[in-house]
């Protein structure tokens, strides 16, 4: 069953219209491939399982997710594209999904779990409980140690080695599981930095993903596939509704409803942040009112760029693009006020500018000037991808140019390596689906506590920043902040650049979560094992992915597989009540 996997749409075999599953997956995510990575170990030969993917197959998207171009990923129209996500005042927020079969997996490569404890606070059980899943997953993974003398490259050592200097703890191997580090709740160290694993082989393929967690040989599969509906009806015992059924679409337009086996098949939402929306599509579910809520994604701020030093621009290369390394801080909130503590997260990025260019592109959209523009590229995600390559193109010929020019004029570079890092943290308060639409409501910047975390982020960071590289001369630096108002200087250039960035300017870590929570609208499965995951009021449909889970503090990727691997493991592992 291997070819079906390889071929286009129109070469997979024909699925018999009468034909009933064990299991449907929707969505073929970072969830949906934790949760099979496990399912699959105990279920028999002929368990028969249809995963449903409104994306492209990872064949014909892996070729931008190697090491070497990951950062095409967000200009690819196949791989990503674009919520409808706005404020409650309708200003625009640049926030999307991955959708190709692996999900994020395919597209990111960050490697670090929230922290046990937030795991008991969000789902229950206890820390050993959680720490054996880890244990679990992260073997599965097969990661080596990133804290192994070589691993990390010489210019991510030279980065460690700043934030260091200004009080950043060393990675310290007790956070670590397997070789995958989780948020450490050290009450002690407020800054620490993480080194993680990537899920590249030494050539660059992306080889320890959650692809490579999925025997896909076991499973149906069809790509280009989006859902439209599920069909839901009374189960036969009369105790409550069932899910009979998934109404797709594809790409040629072609209306199918496949079918689950009746009292025995189960249907699993992995969409994502298209789970929730799923959900409130469905009429049978309309009385519940938490569908959709919780919703949150982090606030991602791009900081200044510098030039690499020329006695440290041999040393940076394209693994240098997304070095993988946190820096992680905690803000403490106000107690008058009875605000929690806020964990900012620095990502880095370093390397040859046309390397990043594609990044670049993609994400400063969110510089554009008018709103309304900004809310058409959410409705329209091919606004998007043409606008990004457009700019892409004009930077890599206006780089182009410089480059050429500076073989002849002494004062200009014959290349431009640069570094750059961005802050991400949660919003304060939780955003939430509108019920009807395709509108996503993210509340960034709606409470005061926003600016102030944002505001001693970067302040408090800017100097150790400014320590990995050199001021741009100054007539770049001037342009850049003419566009962008990103801030080279603590105090009053912070402040605008923040008050900016919040009023026109927002951009999100494209990390959505929440919408489908444990205990408001499905079952954690503590009473009763076969229902963990479980929609209220149905007796097979379940979710398994990041909308099951409030926002976590950190990259939501290993998270996402987490509750995928847990849902799986108490669906099919665990004995008690099953």
């Amino acid at each position: 069953m291997w070819f079906p996997l390889f071929r286009n749409t129109d070469a997979m075999p024909p699925i018999d219209p009468d034909e009933e599953f064990d299991l449907i997956v929707v969505g073929s995510g970072n969830g949906a491939c934790g949760f099979l990575g496990e399912c699959l170990k105990h279920v028999p030969e002929d368990y028969r399982v249809l995963v449903l993917e409104e994306g492209h197959n990872f064949f014909f998207t892996s070729d931008v997710t190697h090491q070497n171009g990951w950062s095409k990923s967000y200009a690819n129209g196949s791989a990503f594209t674009l919520h409808n996500a706005v404020t409650p005042s309708g200003k625009s927020v640049l926030s999307g999904r991955a959708r190709t079969l692996g999900g994020g997996g395919s597209i990111n490569y960050t490697m670090i779990h929230e922290s046990s404890d937030w795991l008991v606070k969000q789902a229950g059980y206890d820390v050993d409980y959680w720490n054996e899943c880890k244990k679990e997953l992260n073997a599965s993974l097969d990661r080596p140690d990133p804290l192994a003398a070589g691993y990390q490259t010489p210019f991510a050592d030279f980065i460690a080695e700043n934030a260091q200097q200004v009080g950043y703890a060393p990675p310290n191997k007790d956070d670590m599981i397997q070789n995958i580090p989780s948020l450490s709740e050290s009450k002690s160290q407020s800054k620490r930095l993480y080194f993680f694993p990537t899920q590249f082989d030494r050539f660059g393929s992306r080889t320890n993903s959650g692809v490579s967690l999925v025997k896909w040989q076991k499973i149906k599969y069809r790509w280009n596939t989006k859902v439209v509906g599920l069909e839901m009806g009374k189960k036969s015992d009369s105790t409550g509704i069932a899910c009979n059924g998934v109404q797709t679409i594809n790409k040629q337009g072609v209306d199918v409803t496949y079918k689950v086996k009746k009292d025995t098949g189960r249907v699993l939402l992995c969409g994502g942040s298209q789970s929730p929306r799923i959900l409130l599509n469905t009429k049978e579910l309309a009385g519940n009112e938490k569908i959709g809520q919780r919703v949150n994604d982090h606030v991602c701020m791009p900081l200044a760029v510098y030039f690499v030093d020329k006695d440290k621009a041999s040393v940076v290369g394209a693994t240098d693009n997304y070095e993988s390394l946190f820096a992680d801080m905690v803000i403490d909130g106000k107690r008058d006020k009875g605000e929690a503590k806020t964990v900012v997260n620095i990502d880095f990025f370093s390397g040859d500018v046309l390397r990043l260019i594609y990044l670049i592109s993609s994400l400063y959209l969110c510089y554009l000037p008018f709103n309304g523009f900004k809310r058409l590229m959410g409705r329209y995600p091919i606004i998007f991808k043409y606008l990004s390559n457009t700019i892409r193109m004009l930077l890599t010929a206006i780089i182009s140019i410089i480059v050429v020019l500076g073989r002849f004029v002494p004062f200009l570079p014959r290349s431009i390596k640069v570094t750059t890092a961005l802050i991400k943290f949660n919003a304060s308060k939780e955003g939430y689906y509108e019920r009807v639409g395709d509108k996503i409501i993210l509340r960034f910047f709606e409470d005061d506590r926003d600016y102030d975390i944002a505001e001693e982020a970067i302040n408090k960071n800017l100097a150790f920043l400014e320590s990995n590289g050199v001021k741009p001369p100054f007539f770049i630096r001037y342009l850049f902040q003419f566009l962008t108002k990103i801030p080279y200087k603590r105090g009053r250039q912070v402040k605008r650049y923040v008050r900016n960035f919040a009023q026109k300017t927002l951009l999100s870590e494209q990390h959505l979560a929440g919408g489908c929570i444990l205990g408001d609208v499905v079952d954690k499965g503590l009473e009763d094992s076969a229902k963990t995951g479980q929609v209220f009021g149905t007796s097979n449909l379940h979710v398994a992915d990041l909308s099951i889970v409030p926002l976590p503090r950190v990259s939501t990727q290993m998270t996402a597989y987490l509750m995928g691997h847990h849902v799986a493991k108490q669906l099919y592992s665990t004995k008690k009540n099953n």
